[in-house]
């Protein structure tokens, strides 16, 4: 048994472990020191060098070295040719369409549409799919648009911080309706509503959005703002970041086919979903008797 798995035991004091770890994860280091301790951390977690912009001096907290950028020039955004980008770095844990009953079996695990996506229109949700994408802590944090969207509506959510790892989630959890999580109800440059789930789990208690400093941000209740006009975010823009790592669902159209397999790597900025299939032309009339 790993010593990860203790951490899922009852009794835990998860929100506490949670709290003190961002605690100490927005101490400041010594500068002398940072040049020993970031690489030793890195080595540790498996985060390569070449993904942590400028010098090791630059970071004074932990926060700063796992909420770091992107390295200038990196990841060029590919040609627009109507295909969805990945929001985030991470693994895609789980690709489930939506049933028949509305619900969604996500890893296993089955969830009322209702759960997932407070205040979504479900009669517009025929044909939809969520993609599961986990964070490890050695990914890059930060997560962007999937494509020129408008935010109509973000949704916010209080909840547990049980760990979200896919190696040690149990079934009964029901880590993604349970778990804080911040919900943002949006249209794609079609007009074609879609949505993108951010969960917060253990060590991972804060998130932070750039189109709106105060969503995400403590105190944690349960709330709905609505953006009049909509935020707008451009195609691969930065929506915002974890303060640590976590998990981010989208659920999007299936005329979105997803490119990548369940169970591999993707990352942000990169093609996640095609662009919508073309649909099949009518069939010619039968010729004049």
């Amino acid at each position: 048994m790993s010593l990860r798995s203790a951490f899922t035991w009852p009794g835990i004091p998860r929100a506490a472990l949670s709290r003190a770890t961002g605690f100490w994860a927005t101490r400041r280091v010594p500068r002398r020191l940072r040049a020993s301790v970031w690489p030793f951390l890195c080595r540790r977690l498996g985060i390569e060098r070449e993904s942590v912009p400028g010098e090791w001096q630059d970071y004074a907290t932990l926060l700063e070295v796992f909420t770091r950028p992107l390295p200038a020039g990196s990841r060029p955004l590919p040609p627009d040719d109507g295909s969805w980008l990945s929001p985030a770095d991470g693994r895609i844990v789980s690709v489930a369409p939506l049933g028949g009953e509305g619900s969604f079996v996500v890893k296993g695990t089955p969830y009322g549409a209702h759960e997932l996506l407070p205040g979504a229109d479900l009669a517009r949700m025929s044909g939809w799919q969520a993609i599961q994408i986990y964070l490890a802590p050695r990914d890059y944090h930060r997560f962007h648009a999937p494509c020129a969207l408008r935010v109509l509506e973000a949704v916010t959510v209080p909840g547990g911080l049980q760990t979200v790892d896919p190696g040690l989630v149990h079934r009964s959890w029901r880590v993604l309706a349970r778990n804080r999580r911040v919900l943002l109800h949006c249209e794609g440059p079609g007009g074609e509503p879609f949505s993108l789930l951010f969960v917060g789990a253990l060590n991972v208690g804060g998130m932070r959005f750039v189109f709106d400093a105060t969503l995400g941000a403590a105190p944690w209740v349960a709330g709905a703002r609505r953006y009049d006009p909509p935020a707008r975010v451009g195609r691969g823009e930065e929506l915002g970041r974890f303060e640590l790592g976590s998990t981010v669902v989208v659920f999007a159209d299936t005329a979105h086919s997803l490119l990548l397999p369940a169970g591999g790597a993707c990352r942000a900025r990169e093609v996640l979903l095609g662009p919508p299939a073309e649909p099949a032309p009518a069939p010619s009339p039968p010729p004049a008797a």
